[in-house]
């Protein structure tokens, strides 16, 4: 047991899982994109490991995390997200122990049993579900113990509360979606996604039928499927946020990734199919963008995306809303011919003819549509045309095959629009939450930003604006703000457009007033519509951003104050209690805070509540928290510098040395401070470990069906191949151990260079720690955190490959788990 662990007065063991656990769920609950299975899993094993506690007590925590978040949820969509969080992710995660048969039933029996007599708290979540109108009274228990069956969790015979429940069954072939089957592609796919939303029971599986109609769709150019399949998702968001709670964003990605990369039209097809091509490569476009806008996927496109030279990853990593007038020489002579016969399609008498159409390259069409509306639109203000014409040309992209040229042009027009507009744009006060950058309409993403980049080198614009002439008049404004309006406020404009430009509409239109203005009236309101459901897993409130890190700091005392106390114990039984108090984590004020004041501050607001804290009784939950703050990351899989790796860095190499000292009053204080720092380390996962256990655990599902294959060419064989059986069987329990001290190998290098730098300061320290008894507590703690801790004495090189040459000696010198 860990030095942290020896109590001076008798604690209730549940109340040392309860903070880590709080704050795992509401992270994976609020989060995007969800942390890794295997960085769940093996935080679940750190928690029971340094606090000595059972696996049973662990997952109760879990479990009751979970049902407060449910229970606290205040929309059904929230509530739908913590439903399944509850009732399939934590069974799923829980499979994923690695324990045999007989062991996880055991635990998983005893934690269901142990929740039973949590009656206060399963109460309010079956009060909390009855409100979204079910028919029947909800029992959330029993909810939880159907989820545990479905993956077999619970031996049936073991548990009362399943004795009335028969399993329901699910047959993949049900929602058929091939060329000659009886129901239509629309009518499977709305009752495959209207099922999902409600069977929590086969919800897993429902979700991965989602993800394969996608791959096959897109593998085998079934458009029609495709496109219905994307326009369901786009308009029923959370359905797709039940699927990257469930699995990473590139199980749904890739494959509509590959369709927009190899999708051609054919001058050999007629126009009903080539109108069909367009439509759906615009249908499976917007929901890749809407996705990578909503889960802000834009700074992770390389672990999303998987062609990294294709036209999909370049366009959305690379290319900016339009290309300037200067680049043009710069285009290929084929895009320069498709763009003249454009314009000149869109402005003469004849039309868009179908040769044009069926000539058109979709992935072209796309680039050159802002140059094609810039051109336009300087030939109007030449007189050349007239604004009517303009107009008239722009009618034709509201045809649904050319719906995504509309991409590129609104983009455009918002552009232009504000950085011609007067200062008072970027002079506003701005939220966390719901605040529009002008820069952030520089890519197609709506991510970071980026310079508007030519395709042929170094030319582009000049000026001191983005995509836009120093040289532009009030008037031409005037002019975009009314094409902008008309083009919005008409009935044709499609909502999912308006969902996923609404960064960009909401920036230039921001600074004008509704009053007597119908047009604009009409596109806040639409506006307004296409936000419902769309943040589900947020909290819509804004948070001040000059007072965020108070914000957070007041957040940071109220949940040390409050979770495991008596308090909160008896109202998650039922006793009568006098007051209320509440459970909840607001992970997104904690995320905005580490992404507006940076890590360095973070961290330093973090030291400061945990040593005030460490000066009340309420010092350890500080440091459970502080240390699963660190620990656990915030900013999904993009921003580097804001990683548990940087945090754990600034911690080390600044933190501890300057704002600390002054404040390390008492050896009580010192002592705690080791315990915060020895937590820390301890449940550190570095981004190699994580991608390493998945590489090993794809590695050996792999293993896995050899030897399957292995095992059943042996029944075929009869007793002659038993003694191969037993020799696979023997190798791979080897390769197991194996396995085990290569991750551990690979955990305690990511964590050593935190460790020395730590006794390099210590030893440097000594001198002074004697006479100040703050520093004297935190030495001798960390003396105890190093003797279970020892240093590493083998170069860590060569890679897997070394290491498990040298698997003897490094048994020696790598403390095992």
């Amino acid at each position: 047991m860990a030095i942290w662990n020896a109590p001076t007065t008798e604690i209730d063991p549940e109340a040392l899982a309860s903070t880590d656990m709080l704050y795992l769920a509401y992270t994976m609950a609020r989060i995007r994109p969800v942390v890794p299975d295997l960085f769940v899993v093996q935080r679940l094993k750190d928690v029971q490991r340094i606090k000595g506690l059972t696996m049973d007590t662990v997952l109760l925590q879990f479990w009751l995390a979970g049902l407060t978040g449910l229970a606290e949820s205040s929309t059904s969509s929230q509530r739908l997200l913590w439903k399944c969080l509850v009732l399939v992710k934590i069974p799923s995660i829980v499979s994923k122990l690695g324990c045999s048969y007989n062991e996880i039933c055991n635990t998983v029996e005893s934690t269901l049993q142990q929740l039973s007599f949590y009656r206060g708290i399963l109460n309010e979540c079956d009060d909390c579900i009855a409100e979204d109108g079910m028919t029947e009274r909800a029992d959330v228990l029993k909810s939880i113990a159907v989820g545990c069956r479905a993956k077999g969790l619970v031996r049936l015979d073991q548990l009362d509360i399943l004795a009335d429940i028969p399993p329901t069954s699910y047959d993949p072939e049900e929602y058929k979606f091939e060329k000659h089957s009886e129901q239509l592609p629309s009518e499977a796919i709305d009752a495959l996604c209207g099922r999902t939303l409600i069977d929590f029971e086969h919800q897993e599986a429902l979700l991965d039928r989602i993800i394969q109609v996608c791959e096959d769709a897109a593998t085998n150019n079934d458009v029609l499927t495709l496109s219905k399949l994307c326009q369901t998702l786009d308009d029923n968001p959370l359905v797709v946020d039940l699927v990257l709670l469930m699995r990473p964003p590139s199980m749904l990605l890739v494959p509509l990734e590959s369709f927009i990369n190899n999708l051609q039209q054919n001058e050999d097809d007629d126009i009903d199919t080539c109108n069909s091509n367009l439509e759906g490569f615009g249908d499976v476009l917007i929901l890749i963008m809407t996705i990578i806008r909503r889960y802000e996927l834009a700074e992770c496109l390389d672990s999303v995306l998987n062609e990294k030279q294709g036209f999909c990853y370049l366009w959305l990593h690379h290319t900016s809303a339009t290309i300037p007038t200067a680049s043009m020489s710069s285009m290929t002579a084929d895009m320069q011919g498709l763009m003249g016969r454009w314009i000149t399609a869109l402005f003469d008498s004849m039309g868009i003819s179908d040769d044009l159409i069926q000539t058109s390259k979709p992935q072209m069409l796309l680039e050159i549509s802002p140059s094609i509306f810039e051109q336009s639109l300087a030939a109007c203000q030449a007189g050349v045309i007239d604004a009517t014409t303009l107009n008239g040309g722009l009618d034709y992209f509201l045809q649904p095959c050319l719906l995504f040229v509309l991409i590129g042009v609104v983009q455009y027009l918002c552009q232009e629009i504000v950085f011609s507009a007067p200062s008072p744009l970027n002079s506003t006060h701005h939220s966390a939450h719901g605040a529009s950058s002008a820069s952030s309409m520089m890519s197609p993403t709506g991510g970071a930003v980026s310079p508007v980049v030519s395709r042929g080198g170094a030319g582009g614009n000049s000026g001191g604006k983005l995509g836009h002439s120093s040289s532009s008049s009030g008037k031409s404004v005037v002019m975009l703000q009314s094409i902008l309006k008309s083009l919005l406020a008409g009935e044709a404009f499609p909502a999912r457009l308006i969902r996923l430009l609404k960064s960009e509409i909401s920036a230039a239109l921001s600074h004008h007033a509704i009053e007597n203005d119908h047009q604009l009236a009409i596109i806040h309101e639409r506006l307004a519509d296409t936000s419902v459901n769309y943040d589900s897993w947020k909290i819509s409130e804004a948070y001040d951003v000059p007072k965020l890190a108070q914000q957070t700091s007041f957040a940071y005392d109220a949940i040390i104050s409050g979770g495991r106390t008596p308090l909160i114990m008896k109202r998650e039984k039922g006793w009568p209690i006098l007051g209320g108090s509440s459970y909840h984590i607001d992970v997104d004020l904690f995320r905005a805070t580490l992404c507006y004041i940076g890590p360095a501050q973070f961290v330093t607001n973090i030291l400061k509540r945990f040593l005030k804290a460490a000066l009340t009784p309420n010092g350890r939950r500080a440091a459970e928290l502080g240390a699963a703050m660190i620990t656990t990351p915030l900013v999904g899989c993009g921003d580097k510098h804001l990683s548990p790796q940087s945090l754990i860095w600034t911690m080390m190499s600044q933190t501890i040395w300057i704002p600390v000292p002054g404040r390390l009053e008492t050896f009580a204080q010192g002592k705690h401070l080791a315990t915060f720092v020895g937590m820390t380390l301890d449940m550190f996962q570095s981004s190699t470990f994580v991608e390493h256990r998945q590489a090993q655990q794809q590695q050996q599902q792999q293993q896995n069906g050899v030897n399957s294959v292995s095992t059943a060419a042996a029944a075929a064989g009869g007793e002659s191949m038993d003694v191969d059986s037993v020799q696979v069987s023997t190798e791979s329990g080897s390769g197991s151990g194996s396995t085990n001290l290569l991750e551990q190998l690979e955990r305690d290098a990511a964590v050593e260079p935190f460790r020395v730098m730590l006794d390099q300061r210590l030893k440097a320290l000594e001198p002074i720690a004697r006479d100040r008894p703050g520093f004297e507590g935190f030495v001798q703690g960390m003396a105890q955190y190093r003797e279970r801790h020892p240093a590493l004495s083998l170069p860590l090189q060569g890679g897997t490959g070394t290491a498990s040459t040298t698997t003897t000696p490094l048994r020696k010198v790598v403390r095992m788990v």
